[in-house]
């Protein structure tokens, strides 16, 4: 009996192996479990469950060659493409034989692993939504219940679909009327010669998915009983998603207030709790006691006390640009979003210790490779203690594995602070313990603090009121655009209120979206949608007009570069699908 690759998530997404080996391999990938032919078309409880596995397949732990350390499925996909390329973030887990994901070097090359890695987790998400949708109709089932999975295998295909386009597909400019090749159109299940498709096509399968879904959703009277489903809200959402990059304004606008209609703006204590579990502005996210995957969890590399951020001495969870920061900084001092970044505002905080902001740029107290600030200098050092004991939300501990037992009282006191200094072993001696960066983030933590288990937010309502509120900006609706823009920010800057309009409202929404959604996955992507040049700035010794960002990672990217942004189509296809447009 034939056997689907459905249930129970991906044990092993081996793209160093099976992708290499054959043609189609990325889209037949072994399972913990399996459910077979015969369970998925005879009953809803085997669609059910072969469903849950497609959705799993998010974020269960994946394995494979050499440096995808952290391959969990959309973590990781959110965080090397929609945020590591970024004039926004940065991280020294990415140093040296990694520098690629931040060089844009993925994008330009159809061999590298990272690379393929976007092509492959997609298409298995599209291959086991095309087995469920193969059968799914002739399940003997109440038809609320038949229409629910159904609804829910389109929105989860179609998600694929939309991540392709942001990865591989054209801008909506450059789509050429909608004649531009896109990727290959699987709508089966199976892995046979296809052409590439057209982004007319293909973004016209985005939409018919999603609007049938959302049909089928409206006509069920069944509800999720996990956040890692979809449901008619996510489709919206999904839908709000694909209609900016079609630049379909009124859609775009509609879907994510109707998605977003239900769940409120998380507050500012919500939002400086620690994004480790998900609160009611969370609309789809991964299960929380799936999700330890071992050190190839999400939350190991990028929660602030996850295994990497506190064991070694080359990583961290992300930083934010000093660029980025300033430019926020100038705007509203008092937005909350930016405490949640080490940076040299902080650094006098707590206790004055008459550190200057060029002490950032002076090699004697910062490591000029790295970034550490820790260790490098008494002073330094425990002003990054104070910021982190201050900082560390209720229920949490061990950020960067920094010793946060110096109190105020005792920072203040030059002998005492010393005795503290030169007593702290993980200070003054080991190389091994955590370390905290120029720009290290506090927002992501662990509630597992070992490994790094965390939840993970695949769609919140912060998002959709940016959606909703570019997409009335650019159909000439600015009061719903300003009226987006408070509501959001008034629960992050104290007194927010906006009347800007033209182009300095869209760079109000832009801005807001990119502090809003940091380290979320979804900066990268928004500027290949707005048509913009992008540049890194690095950071130069003892001037504190520079960046923090580290020799390796500077660069200038065009809106142009790369055929504007496009990764290539990876070689394990046009090597072995004999009708590719090549």
């Amino acid at each position: 009996m034939k056997m689907n690759n459905i249930f129970k998530g991906i044990a092993a997404l081996a793209l160093a192996g099976s992708i290499t080996s054959c043609s189609g391999d990325y889209l037949e990938l072994p399972p913990e479990s399996e459910v077979n032919d015969t369970q998925i078309a005879e009953s809803i409880e085997g669609s059910r469950a072969a469903l849950y596995g497609l959705c799993q397949a998010m974020y269960i732990g994946t394995y494979g060659s050499g440096w995808i350390r952290i391959s969990n499925g959309e973590g990781y996909f959110r965080t090397v493409y929609g945020d590591s390329g970024t004039p926004d973030f940065f991280d020294p887990w990415l140093y040296g034989y990694q520098t690629e994901t931040q060089l844009w070097e993925l994008m330009t090359t159809d061999g590298n692993i990272g690379n393929t890695f976007a092509w492959g987790y997609c298409y298995n998400l599209i291959h086991q939504a095309n087995v469920i949708l193969r059968d799914i109709d002739n399940v003997p089932a109440e038809e609320s219940e038949v229409h629910f999975v159904k609804a829910q295998a389109l929105t989860m295909r179609a998600h694929a679909y939309i991540h392709l386009m942001q990865v591989y597909g054209p801008r909506f400019e450059d789509a050429n009327n909608g004649d531009e090749l896109c990727y290959v159109l699987r709508l089966e299940p199976g892995t046979g010669d296809l052409p590439l498709s057209s982004y007319k096509d293909c973004m016209g399968n985005i939409y018919e998915d999603l609007e049938t879904a959302i049909s089928l959703f409206e006509g069920s009277d069944v509800k999720r009983k996990y956040g890692f489903e979809p449901d008619i809200n996510v489709a919206r959402g999904l839908l709000s998603r694909a209609a900016l990059m079609n630049h379909d304004w009124n859609t775009a606008q509609t879907m994510a207030h109707d998605a977003r209609a239900s769940y409120p703006i998380m507050t500012a204590e919500q939002y400086k709790a620690g994004f480790a579990e998900h609160n009611d502005e969370w609309m789809w996210y991964n299960l929380p006691d799936k999700t330890t995957n071992g050190y190839n969890s999400w939350g190991a590399s990028f929660s602030c006390n996850g295994a990497y951020a506190t064991a070694y001495n080359w990583s961290s969870a992300g930083n934010i640009s000093w660029d980025f920061y300033k430019m926020l900084y100038a705007k509203n001092p008092n937005d909350i979003r930016l405490e949640l970044f080490w940076t040299p505002d902080k650094a006098n905080k707590y206790v004055n210790f008459k550190i200057k902001d060029s002490d950032f740029w002076n090699p004697s107290k910062i490591n000029p490779e790295f970034f550490f600030m820790y260790g490098p200098n008494e002073e330094m050092s425990a002003a990054i203690s104070l910021f982190i004991s201050h900082n560390t939300p209720e229920g949490f501990e061990g950020g960067y594995s920094i010793d946060t037992s110096l109190t105020d009282a005792q920072a203040k006191n030059a002998v005492a602070r010393k005795k503290w200094y030169t007593d702290n072993a993980s200070i003054a001696k080991k190389k091994t313990d955590g370390r905290v960066q120029f720009g290290a983030q506090i927002k992501f933590w662990s509630s597992l603090a070992d490994l790094g288990a965390s939840e993970i937010p695949f769609m919140r309502a912060g998002e959709l009121i940016l959606n909703e509120a570019e997409a009335a900006m650019e159909a000439g609706d600015e009061t719903t655009a300003q009226k987006c823009l408070v509501d959001l920010n008034k629960n992050r800057i104290p007194g927010y209120s906006c009347t800007l309009t033209g182009d300095a409202l869209r760079q109000e929404i832009r801005l807001t979206r990119r502090i809003e959604l940091w380290g979320e996955g979804d900066t990268w992507f928004a500027m290949k949608r707005w048509n913009i040049d992008v540049e890194r700035r690095i950071w130069e010794k003892g001037n504190p007009n520079s960046n923090n960002m580290m020799t390796s990672y500077k660069g200038s990217y065009p809106a142009s570069y790369n055929k504007g942004w496009r990764f290539m189509i990876p070689r394990q296809e046009t090597n072995y699908n004999n009708l590719i447009n090549k």
